[in-house]
């Protein structure tokens, strides 16, 4: 019986006596019984095995020969190959004979740039010859600017040319002319020794001038720029000035150029210019052009040509300047003047190229087949404008190679008569012996006491491992079957999933584990792609190969879950057939351990940065205290001493503002602040408004508009402040960012009030409560029941923890409260005692509940300033580093009726202790020789009585030393920054005392 899920017949049963028993990776066969080597065809006698033995020696022989063929096709390849690297070598060569001409050329320019860069300003005066020669011309009977055409011969042979028209007809300048006659000095002798030189010229770029050498004649040069006049040239001149000064802008340094070739209109020659922009101070000046004749293209080109060769020069859009076959010449022999010459290297050529062929063509240092035989290679230089191109025919590089293909010939020759001659011994020696092995074993395999053969002693060695061959056979038989067994049992009972296709992807094995995994039958999985029963739906359309399969990968359950999986694949092959085992193992515990892991490692970040994120604002706010405490004490006395004047309202606009940042400034401490939770009766609405003076500045950037509606009158709840403002600030901070993507109004609101009394059944105290609500795109229906699990969030990565809201609601419920996400209706709903708090708004809206601790607070204002009680004339002696400090706390007081004294530090105040008497002291905790606690150790040696009565003022409530001296002396303290009915009523309290 077959083993289900496996090819029928893979797996033998051991019952079958004398069946095959095949393993897998092995061929079938390799065991065979004696049923089969009974039924072998006729063609197996010993007479066909000599027959095949030959057709053996032949199937040797063709093979050699056929390699031989192979290694000459690959000789001839090398051989075309170093011929074609042989003409780039060449092609290589010419281009660098063209970078020779062109660098006389681009060196003469680049001398007369610099030149003129380096004397611009003050460029040496070369005498009054040159303004001499110079005479006014006239076009259409009109003043057309300056030029030497009237100059003598001499002139003209010393100076060239020179054409000066500015708009105005004013004379030539001094100074151009200075650079004119320094430019042209330069360019003569350069001109005399380079034949080549056309003409060398500046254009300038600010007025209408221009000069070069050698002389040409105003008319014949306006002729050829097709304009009446010096003056008609401005225009043009503009133009090619701006397109300059943008060119610079886009590469200050590609300053130098090669124009496309032309016929020169002077005289009929092919020519190029070659120039360079002239910038002095950062500043475009104007241009050094030199028109070089190209003849020399023609007589060198002429010079490489060299039978079926082909040889041009071209420019770098293959534009031919240089025909060594067909030279450029126009009818008759009258020059270049009515030849075109920019005729595309491409209709001189005996082939079409396509495009890239073209592109690599023009791109120089390029090798290029073509299937009408021929072979095309091109160099160029860096700097040069030329390109070197020659083509060859292909039949000329056979002829030079396939000579030197003849040795390989005569050896094949030879190997075939090795063959024919080694194929008779062959058989003599080799064919005869093992066709009486072979006949040996077709009589063992069906009768095991067969007559071994009489051979030499060469061949007993062959026909003893043939008897104990089989004679192992069937004790390998036994031991294959026990092994198949087992191999099965492992596999049905294997904890990971293991699955075999065959060689079409489709499944011929599953075992117990793959069906629990994927939730899939064995009778369903076999004869399925494999890719159809263990893939999502939407990948399995995937073009992939099975073995392309392994890695991690997204497995899915008939159920319709995906989770991710782990697979191996190894392929075998059974009587030559490919079969694809994989090993699949389901990762979905580890990866939901691993997602744990990453949101605990994030969350603790998180955290580390906000601590250290808090404990810099602490010190910043620690930074302000001591300026806000000078600043809110100045404002309120500025504002007692301007009152009926015209400086009371900006007095009184001042003390607000300072004292706004001092409660910034003390939220900021109080959030940064390590103690212990403490409760104590606060007010909801002033939390509310710390968090918005808190945050007003970052809800304006984002452009979000805070609406406060709080009631008025509300009771005192039981809480710390500082937990229940970090969950007020929480809330706002998730409004804000909820809302950072929101086109439109974006309203935060935040209202309080107190509800109504809630009656049976589910009967409630009435508690007080906060709405955060805003405008953003809202909650989604999914994830609104896990919306305050610990590490669940709905920002991106990298904006939240998961862990804001669960916090919060950890807080409010200790503190026997709720926080809640309402629906959107619920607002409306919910009875409320202040009208207009309970509308309903678009987005997200929290609520949080706390219970009421007894009955509404009392504000009451606070005691005027010049208040002057039983303390009249009562002495207090002020300590403070800073005399700022000192001088303010020394005006309140004074204004308050008190006696005060000063003293900046902790050792003076000792010595005015000693020399008179005072009823308290305001010390500060932090000074530099003798700080607050050693001051007051001291008072308590030396003047017990004022031990108790002792006040300490500081802006470092943060720091261990300050809490340290609190915690230490038991007396009272106040923090900076602070208003002077804070610091009244602190040292009335101490006096008190």
């Amino acid at each position: 019986m077959s083993t289900p899920g496996r090819p029928k017949g893979e797996y033998r049963s051991a019952q079958h006596e004398g069946a095959t028993v095949s393993t897998p990776g092995r061929p079938n066969g390799e065991y065979q019984s004696a049923q089969q080597a009974a039924q072998r065809p006729a063609g197996s006698t010993p007479a066909g095995t000599l027959s095949n033995a030959r057709r053996f020696v032949w199937w040797l022989v063709v093979p050699v020969m056929a390699l031989l063929a192979v290694l000459t096709l690959l000789q001839y390849g090398h051989r075309i190959a170093d011929a074609e690297r042989d003409l780039q070598r060449q092609a290589n060569e010419h281009a660098q004979e063209l970078a020779a001409i062109a660098s006389p050329a681009m060196a003469h320019v680049h001398d007369l740039r610099k030149a003129l860069e380096a004397r611009w300003n003050d460029p040496p005066d070369g005498g009054p010859e040159l303004r001499a020669a110079l005479s006014e011309r006239r076009a259409a009977g009109l003043p057309d600017g300056w030029s030497l055409d009237q100059a003598p011969l001499p002139a003209r042979s010393r100076f060239g040319q020179v054409w000066w028209a500015p708009e105005d007809s004013r004379q030539p300048e001094a100074l151009w002319l200075r650079r004119a006659q320094m430019f042209l000095e330069a360019a003569r002798p350069v001109h005399q020794r380079a034949p080549g030189f056309e003409a060398t010229w500046f254009a300038a770029a600010q007025t209408n001038i221009s000069f070069g050498y050698p002389w040409v004649e105003t008319p014949r040069m306006l002729a050829s720029m097709g304009v009446p006049s010096l003056m008609a040239i401005e225009p043009r001149r503009l133009e090619g000035v701006a397109r300059a000064e943008r060119d610079l802008v886009l590469d200050p340094r590609d300053i130098t150029f090669w124009g496309p070739p032309y016929v020169s209109q002077l005289n009929g020659e092919l020519v190029q210019s070659h120039g360079a922009m002239v910038v002095v101070d950062g500043r475009y000046q104007g241009e050094v052009s030199l028109d070089f004749r190209l003849d020399a293209l023609q007589r060198m080109a002429s010079g490489w040509q060299a039978g079926a060769v082909r040889v041009w020069v071209t420019d770098r859009a293959l534009n031919v300047l240089a025909d060594a076959t067909q030279p450029l010449q126009g009818p008759a022999g009258q020059g270049l003047a009515d030849t075109p010459v920019k005729a595309p290297l491409l209709e001189r050529l005996p082939l079409t190229l396509a495009a890239e062929q073209r592109q690599a063509l023009a791109s120089g240092g390029a090798v290029l087949h073509h299937d009408k035989g021929w072979v095309l290679a091109s160099a160029g230089r860096e700097g040069s404008p030329w390109l070197f191109v020659q083509a060859v025919p292909l039949s000329s590089l056979r002829a030079l190679v396939l000579p030197t293909l003849l040795p390989n010939a005569v050896l094949g020759l030879a190997l075939l008569a090795v063959f024919v001659a080694g194929q008779w011994l062959f058989a003599r020696w080799f064919v005869t012996p093992s066709v009486a092995v072979l006949s040996y074993l077709r009589q063992l395999s069906t009768d095991p006491a067969a007559p071994a053969p009489e051979l030499g002693e060469r061949w007993r060695g062959w026909v003893d491992a043939v008897t104990e061959t089989f004679a192992l056979q069937r004790t390998l038989q036994q031991r294959e079957r026990s092994h198949e067994i087992f191999k099965l049992a492992m596999v049905d009972h294997a904890p990971l999933g293991i699955v075999t296709t065959g060689g079409d992807g489709r499944i011929v094995d599953f075992n117990p584990a793959a069906e629990l995994m994927f939730g899939v039958p064995q009778a369903q999985a076999l004869g399925r792609l494999l890719a159809d029963v263990i893939l999502p739906p939407s990948r399995r359309n995937e073009p992939r190969r099975v073995e392309g399969l392994s890695g991690t990968l997204l497995g899915h359950h008939a159920s319709g879950r995906d989770f991710p999986m782990q697979l191996m694949m190894f392929r075998v092959q059974i009587d030559g057939e490919p079969f694809d085992t994989a090993f699949i193992t389901d990762l979905s515990s580890q990866s939901e351990a691993a997602t744990q892991i990453d949101r605990q490692r994030e969350a603790l970040r998180q955290s580390e940065k906000l601590s250290a994120m808090g404990t810099l604002l602490a010190g910043v706010a620690h930074e302000l205290n001591n300026p806000l405490a000078i600043v809110m004490g100045r404002a309120s006395l500025l504002e007692e001493k301007a009152v009926g004047s015209g400086l009371e309202d900006d007095s009184r606009r001042i003390r607000e503002a300072a004292e706004r940042c001092g409660r910034i400034v003390r939220t900021f401490l109080n959030m940064a602040r390590q103690k212990p939770p403490s409760r104590s009766p606060v007010l909801l609405n002033d939390i509310v408004r710390a968090a918005a003076d808190m945050l007003g500045y970052t809800l304006r950037s984002h452009g979000i508009q805070l609406d406060l509606v709080l009631a008025e009158g509300m009771p005192e709840v039981q809480a710390d402040a500082d937990q229940l403002g970090q969950v007020v600030l929480n809330l706002v901070v998730n409004a804000q960012q909820a809302m950072a993507n929101v086109e439109g109004l974006r309203l935060l609101t935040l209202s309080t009030g107190v509800e109504a009394p809630r009656t049976a059944p589910a009967s409630r105290e009435p508690r007080v409560w906060l709405r955060v609500s805003d405008t953003g795109p809202g909650v989604p229906l999914a994830v609104r029941d896990r919306l305050f699990e610990p590490f669940f969030t709905t920002k991106e990565a990298g904006f939240g923890t998961g862990l804001g809201l669960s916090v919060s609601r950890s807080i409010v419920r200790e503190h026997g409260g709720e926080l809640i996400l309402e629906s959107a209706a619920a607002p409306a709903a919910m009875p409320l005692d202040t009208s207009g708090a309970g509308q309903a708004t678009p987005g997200a809206s929290f609520r949080l509940s706390l219970p009421i601790s007894g009955e509404a607070s009392v504000v009451t204002a606070p005691m005027p300033l010049d208040t002057v009680s039983g303390e009249l004339h009562s002495r207090v002696l002020v300590v403070d580093d800073e005399m700022e400090i000192a001088d303010l706390m020394r005006a309140v007081l004074e204004g308050a009726g008190f006696d005060v004294a000063t003293a900046e530090s902790g050792a003076v105040a000792l010595e005015l202790l000693g020399e008179a008497r005072f009823d308290a002291i305001v010390s500060d905790v932090r000074m530099p020789d003798l700080d607050g606690a050693a001051l007051w150790r001291a008072v308590r040696a030396r003047h017990p009585h004022l031990a108790r009565r002792m006040l300490f003022v500081t802006g470092d409530t943060l720091s261990p030393q300050a809490r340290q001296v609190l915690e230490e002396s038991g007396c009272a303290s106040l923090d900076k920054p602070f208003v002077n009915a804070d610091l009244l009523a602190a040292v009335r309290s101490a006096l008190a005392r």
